[in-house]
């Protein structure tokens, strides 16, 4: 199986909202990670690795704009990069992903890159 890396970035970005207001709910995050990963089975392991990677990287933003006192972080500024660190380090944390791992490193950037 070839995996589009940058078609699972972009539909993974576009299950979340264009802003989140992070000031006064410090779970908004954690609650639409938790909503968008309910909505794919949870053996849809690339999904579910986009979205625990695509999390991950948006908590940096969060973290981020926290330190600045901003009120909000808008996940389309996540970029592919970002994610795609997220999705190796994943990859890599454990012996269970080797062939996701493999997979991974040999598919292409897919359209757009």
């Amino acid at each position: 199986m070839i995996i589009d890396k940058r078609a699972l970035f972009e539909t993974t970005k576009a299950l979340w909202p264009e802003e989140v207001r992070v000031s006064g709910n410090p779970n908004v995050t954690n609650e639409i990670y938790q909503r968008n990963g309910n909505s794919f089975p949870q053996d849809d392991d690339w999904q579910q690795l986009a979205l625990w990677s695509f999390h991950q990287a948006l908590d940096a933003h969060e973290k981020r704009a926290s330190a600045k006192g901003l009120p909000s972080i808008y996940p389309y500024e996540v970029t592919f990069a970002e994610f795609d660190t997220r999705m190796r380090s994943n990859l890599n944390g454990d012996a269970c992903w080797l062939a996701e791992r493999a997979e991974y490193e040999k598919s292409g950037l897919g359209h757009g890159a």
